[in-house]
């Protein structure tokens, strides 16, 4: 990858002496650096920063959950308004492209603040860290790289499952904070990346993060676990790349560590019946918090100008027309009876900052989802008493029965993504994985032509 610093320098002299003094100045980044973290508090302060960098609408705020990536997913069939202009998948679209760069270049910043808390956190003359603070600093902000990586993979390669697959050409893996230069290296390579962080990071975590059972703590910075990217966010991403990479083995141990921890219970239907928890605050294992996301959302859902929505015949067939389905019920609206959107992120009144604000990224139904597909082979009769528990959390009216076939579990499964995770994100990331070769309510043939992001023209001109 490019990575370009402009340095302008005056020499004043060329003798020696103007020389050593000139040698012995410190560059201006290193200076930076030495005030950002000459304390525990601004290792803090540069954790916060990488979050803040994930909330813009070039990423988590907008395009990659139900921006961009939603559309491509096709959780919407109606659109209008800016949107409409990419139902086709044309990639050289210039209105098209200047979004797909965007999210490359605000995800590769976020890793470049990784890398730099990372590399401090690496320093011989640390200052002194409360508790279990350094550990769970370092793990998060180890976790956050990969989690950033691995979502530049999922867009901007081939999927394993597709041609090419494990050995295609995919991004670069930066884990320096430094001028050089990273060319791309394989989707192996980054799979293995990728889990080699998470692999570090849940050792850091998993003795000192206070969500997991036995680590207490009263230190306040380590409030709010379940919002951060905690010890059992790794181990959900760490099932997350494992499915995308075809180790059903260890995406299943992954995935049910979290479930075994009972720490993500399901929403109660009292707080889903009142409306007020739109997002299933308990069943978050990570999210966002966005000061105005229910603001801009407004914007897309429930307008006409730049509508993102369904037929409303279309959305009840989604649910299999199941309108006693919470998600079908309390996070959906039909005005007028012709389109209906998503109301996720729309507050009832009343509601408490608490429920405001949170932009769900991995939650723990995707879990249950990963378990089910791990176990179709070996296990049926677990498969649906995951997927099951689930349909059930969601008031779905019927459960699977366990002599369901193979296929038609896979298709349900697919389904309760479908459901799940609207305007969110993971859709589109379901079809890409199985190199699925329709994607429904579009004309397009799924292939790496449609699967895969464009690099930026920069990356391509620089030898990219």
């Amino acid at each position: 990858m490019k990575r370009i610093y402009y340095i302008t320098i005056a020499l004043l002299a060329l003798n020696l002496a103007a020389c050593k003094k000139f040698l012995d100045v410190k560059p201006k980044t290193q200076i930076e650096s030495e005030v950002a973290f000459k304390d525990e508090a601004g290792y803090q302060n540069a954790l916060t920063g990488i979050y803040v960098k994930l909330t813009s609408q070039n990423l988590y705020g907008k395009e990659l959950t139900f921006g961009l990536v939603d559309v491509f997913g096709r959780q919407y069939s109606q659109i209008t308004g800016v949107y409409s202009q990419f139902d086709t998948y044309n990639y050289q679209l210039d209105s098209l492209k200047k979004r797909t760069t965007a999210v490359w270049k605000d995800m590769y910043n976020g890793i470049a603040n990784a890398n730099n808390l990372i590399e401090n956190l690496n320093r011989t003359d640390l200052p002194t860290f409360t508790g279990p603070n350094y550990n769970v600093i370092k793990g998060e902000a180890l976790g956050l790289r990969a989690f950033m990586h691995f979502d530049l993979l999922r867009l901007y390669a081939p999927a394993p499952a597709s041609s090419g697959g494990m050995d295609a050409l995919a991004i670069p893996y930066i884990a320096t904070f430094d001028t050089q230069n990273t060319p791309r290296t394989s989707v192996r390579d980054i799979v293995g990346k990728v889990i080699a962080d998470l692999n570090t990071a849940a050792a850091l975590l998993k003795n000192s993060d206070p969500i997991v059972p036995g680590n207490t703590t009263t230190n306040n910075y380590l409030r709010n676990r379940n919002y951060k990217f905690n010890y059992y966010a790794v181990k959900a991403l760490q099932a997350r790349v494992y499915l995308y990479a075809g180790d059903k083995t260890n995406a299943l141990i992954c995935a049910e560590e979290v479930i075994n921890s009972a720490a993500f219970p399901f929403a109660t239907s009292t707080s889903i019946t009142s409306g007020q928890d739109k997002v299933y605050n308990s069943e978050l294992i990570f999210s966002l918090n966005i000061n105005n996301l229910h603001t801009y959302t407004a914007l897309y859902f429930g307008t006409d100008a730049n509508r993102l929505a369904k037929l409303a015949s279309q959305y009840l067939s989604d649910f299999d027309g199941v309108s006693s389905d919470y998600r079908y019920l309390y996070l959906s609206d039909a005005p007028g009876n012709v389109y209906r959107y998503s109301t996720k992120y729309t507050p009832a009144a009343g509601t408490t900052a608490n429920f405001l604000y949170k932009m769900p990224l991995i939650r723990v139904s995707e879990m249950y989802y990963i378990a089910a597909e791990c176990l179709i082979a070996t296990n049926k009769t677990r498969a649906v008493g995951y997927l099951n528990a689930v349909r059930r959390a969601r008031n779905q009216n019927a459960d699977i029965a366990p002599t369901v076939t193979d296929s038609e579990l896979q298709n349900q499964i697919f389904r309760e993504y479908r459901r799940e995770f609207i305007a969110e994100g993971q859709l589109f990331y379901y079809y890409k994985r199985l190199n699925a070769s329709t994607i429904d309510y579009s004309a397009v043939v799924g292939s790496n032509a449609i699967y895969v992001f464009p690099l930026p023209d920069d990356e391509l001109k620089y030898g990219n």
